[in-house]
């Protein structure tokens, strides 16, 4: 037997359930699965549609997907389906809370950061670049990403902004819950208590195949590897 077939069976049924509300199926049998693998075939309206791989990480009880789909609609659904299974779907564009998803990364002695920040499902600004500080590595660019994006929120006239992190100390520091003591982490608090915009606090977990947070990761890694090469 496959390791973790039953915790990928569950999920994958219950994704499989909210899958058919909108006309996509999935199907697997008992060869579609691997150690902490399972591969779902997708159709709709009795079409092949590609392939999902369904991912299981025990030691932080996460699932990922990784997809293979033609049809980019059917994409979106399934990105949109995933990421309400798991808790993260996005405010309506009709509220006017904006959504910004951030991320950092430390790649070959450069530090990355990388932010997409969505209004309902429209990408409204993707910002990235690399900062001079790598003492704290990756952690570094997480705190600036979400200063960048309130500085475009700024910028723009965003009122209300839920930032969607998942690094801890994101929100940590900024409701005391962690004492700032380096300079990063207090001149991040400091600018967090100067801007003059709603801010509310949203944890993802790291790689669980949240499309959106997909995109602030990659933005990051980008910004890294592009400065490495120069």
């Amino acid at each position: 037997m496959s390791l973790y077939k039953t915790e990928l069976q569950n999920k994958a049924l219950k994704f499989k359930k909210n899958l058919q509300n909108s006309g996509i199926d999935i199907s697997f049998g008992d060869n579609s699965f691997r150690d902490y693998l399972l591969i779902l075939e997708i159709s709709k309206d009795g079409k092949s549609q590609g392939k999902i791989s369904m991912y299981y990480k025990p030691s932080k009880n996460t699932f990922s997907i990784k997809k293979q789909i033609a049809n980019t609609e059917t994409e979106k659904q399934i990105d949109d389906i995933w990421d309400n299974l798991n808790g993260s779907s996005v405010y309506s564009a009709d509220s006017g809370i904006y959504e910004a998803f951030v991320d950092g990364s430390y790649i070959g002695g450069v530090t990355g950061y990388g932010t997409v920040i969505f209004l309902g499902d429209e990408i409204k600004a993707k910002l990235s670049g690399t900062i001079a500080d790598t003492e704290f590595r990756q952690f570094g660019g997480e705190l600036r990403s979400v200063i960048e994006a309130l500085k475009w929120c700024a910028e723009n006239g965003v009122s209300t902004v839920r930032i969607n992190y998942d690094y801890e100390g994101i929100e940590k520091f900024s409701t005391g819950v962690w004492q700032a003591k380096t300079n990063l982490s207090k001149n991040y608090v400091d600018f967090l208590r100067k801007i003059n915009i709603k801010i509310e606090w949203r944890h993802i977990k790291s790689h669980t195949g949240n499309s959106k947070n997909d995109i602030a990761d990659k933005l990051a890694k980008e910004a890294a590897l592009n400065s490495k090469a120069t």
